[in-house]
């Protein structure tokens, strides 16, 4: 790819390899986040690692690229943001090199915090790479190649790690990002040019330490009780406590915000464009319903219907091949209609395909879900791509990297919350299903209820059937299944009624004038 994509900013011939590299790393360092879990059972037995070992090789990685996103979008509006992103490509194929070569968990869990940083560095300063190449709705395609990439890349996952699992060895799940992050280093140093200076001065003043700490503290304690309190409860000190101080820490963080003015880390003045406020709204909600669901699904698919990793992954391409699809093409959206109707239809759209996911019952194949994994891909792919070009697009371009970190820091919280309080709607419902007086009515001993009811959470039947009696077996299991679908059902209702209000905040708060003044003015007055 030599040439510049259609309409890139005055012709220049860089412009297509910055959109082929930015687009390749988000592949590389979306699928990380989601590749890993289906090789936790044969890293568990190669590194003798317990549960909470193999929880923290998952959340190590995404804790960190959550708490780093804003702070490292915001140093590399002042370091420059191609720096800043060949840094981060580095940091992560390095990182991946430990994880695959690693002894034992704690080096695979700290290698994996080294690509969550790597990942940071990354993810915050590519969108900026690419506002700064292109303009108005050609902007708007190109963030839409790029949302391609990393949704279908998310998406793909599941899929790619039951391949390289099956096929070969856990290990090589992180040797294969070795040569894909060079490439993604020499291509970016022959081929990716600055795009900070087309932006104009950087924010003047000394770099707002203060608020990185705040911020990263913040984004951590939240982010680590949203991914700790489902394993070990919500009152728990692990989660309780993280959760509270984070909460405690956003004010904070907000208030000295506003005191430093165009020093700041955050210019809190943005969230008076209702569009800028906007955006973050519709990330966090965006994330919440999609990869917030998407566990359970996997769970269902993989548990209660015994499809292998690679199985449950063809399956999930009926939605990953709609992203791909579709994603590409958003720009012809945003010239037929405003972009808050376009925002409005495709979480419509993804509203309509989790309502049909609802009708998910126990005795349904995979095949129930089908119309529904399909208009979720499109729904998607019709909101994400201007979704991540809104944000940026009512900013001044020097402030470019702190607005793409800022939005980008809303999707890992999103699905960390989607995740936490689904879990509690489905934890729930099974509760409630299979209580004590349904379990002893089945003839479940009293001293297996809870450990019957644990199981159907983590969708393992097979240890449901091994733990009771011949005569029990079969009534307990018909009853689970009923219970762990009438959660997953439930959990694509609400994520519906999310999705709808998803539509009708792009309605409100999405505006085009935003997006056609603000680029030009400062914070106060894009807001008029």
């Amino acid at each position: 790819m030599t040439e510049d994509i259609p309409g890139g900013r005055g012709g220049e011939r860089g412009n297509g390899w910055l959109l082929a590299v930015t687009s390749l790393a988000a592949v590389l360092m979306t699928l990380d986040i989601t590749v890993v879990n289906v090789a936790l059972p044969q890293i568990a037995t190669d590194l003798d690692a317990g549960l909470t070992g193999l929880q923290w090789v998952v959340n190590a990685y995404t804790l960190v690229f959550a708490a780093l996103l804003l702070p490292a979008g915001a140093l590399s509006d002042r370091t420059g943001r191609r720096r800043m992103f060949a840094a981060g490509v580095a940091v992560f194929t390095a990182a991946s090199a430990g994880c695959g070569a690693a002894p034992g968990v704690g080096t695979l869990i700290a290698c994996r915090a080294l690509q969550g940083l790597g990942g940071a560095l990354v993810m915050s300063t590519a969108l900026a790479l690419i506002a700064g190449a292109y303009e108005g709705r050609r902007r708007q395609s190109a963030i839409g190649m790029f949302s391609a990439a990393g949704g279908a890349a998310a998406a793909l996952g599941p899929l790619v790690g039951g391949v390289v699992v099956e096929g070969m060895d856990w290990r090589w799940i992180f040797y294969i990002n070795l040569p894909v992050g060079l490439l993604i280093l020499a291509a970016t140093a022959l081929k990716v040019t600055e795009t900070q200076g087309q932006a104009g001065p950087p924010p003047a003043g000394r770099f707002d330490l203060v608020g990185l700490l705040l911020a990263a503290g913040a984004l951590l304690g939240v982010n680590y009780g949203l991914v700790t309190g489902p394993s070990e409860g919500w009152t728990d000190a692990s989660a309780l406590v993280p959760l509270v101080g984070g909460a405690l820490l956003v004010p904070a963080f907000v208030a000295w915000e506003a005191r430093r003015g165009d020093a700041a880390l955050f210019d809190v003045r943005l969230l008076r464009v209702p569009s800028f406020t906007g955006a973050i709204v519709l990330s966090f909600v965006c994330r919440v319903v999609s990869f917030g669901v998407l566990p359970f699904l996997i769970l269902w698919l993989s548990g209660m219907l015994g499809h292998s990793p690679l199985q449950t992954g063809l399956r999930l391409l009926a939605m990953t091949a709609f992203i791909m699809l579709v994603a590409p093409f958003s720009g012809l959206f945003l010239k037929a209609l405003p972009m808050r109707a376009v925002m409005a239809l495709g979480t419509a759209i993804t509203a309509v395909g989790l309502l049909t996911m609802a009708r998910v019952g126990p005795d349904d194949s995979w095949l129930v879900m089908l119309p529904g994994l399909v208009l979720l891909g499109i729904g998607g792919a019709i909101a994400f791509p201007p979704l991540m070009g809104i944000a940026v697009g009512v900013v001044p371009p020097q402030r470019a990297g702190m607005a793409s970190g800022m939005t980008n820091t809303f999707f890992p919280l999103g699905t960390a919350t989607g995740v936490a309080v689904f879990g509690v709607v489905f934890s729930s419902r099974i509760g409630g299903d299979l209580d004590d007086a349904r379990l002893a009515a089945l003839q479940v001993p009293a001293g297996s209820r809870q450990a019957v009811r644990d199981a159907v959470e983590a969708g393992q039947f097979g240890q449901v059937e091994r733990m009771l009696p011949a005569a029990a077996r079969e009534p307990v299991l018909d009853a689970a299944r009923t219970a762990f679908t009438g959660g997953l059902a439930q959990i694509c209702a609400v994520a519906a009624a999310v999705s709808l209000f998803a539509a009708v905040a792009s309605w409100v708060l999405i505006r085009e004038k935003d997006q056609l003044t603000a680029g030009a003015k400062e914070p106060s007055d894009a807001a008029a």
